[in-house]
């Protein structure tokens, strides 16, 4: 299940966010996980339309993003199910 912005362009869909390179910020534009385990994501305010940015790797591989400003550790797994698009592509539509 996809979580809210279901209806974005595939184009978009194809960029996860544990393919995005350190430092650079994008949008978050679904959830591929079930609600389940989408939730927690959820309540730390992880939700379509917020900011993201890897900021570092932990000792394991996985990514720590900012989110909307706060640090968050993601598994990779995790950060492989989020659907972002650059900030670049967005100032471009407008």
């Amino acid at each position: 299940m996809q979580i809210p912005a279901v209806a974005e362009q595939a184009h978009n869909e194809d960029l996860r966010l544990g393919d995005v390179p350190m430092q650079q910020e994008v949008e978050l534009v679904s959830i591929d996980l079930p609600v389940e385990l989408a939730e927690p994501l959820l309540e730390r305010g992880v939700l379509p339309g917020c900011r993201i940015c890897p900021v570092q790797s932990s000792p394991g591989g996985d990514p720590i993003v900012s989110v909307d400003g706060s640090l968050l550790a993601l598994r990779r797994e995790t950060a492989n199910c989020l659907c972002v698009r650059l900030l670049s592509s967005i100032q471009d539509e407008s």
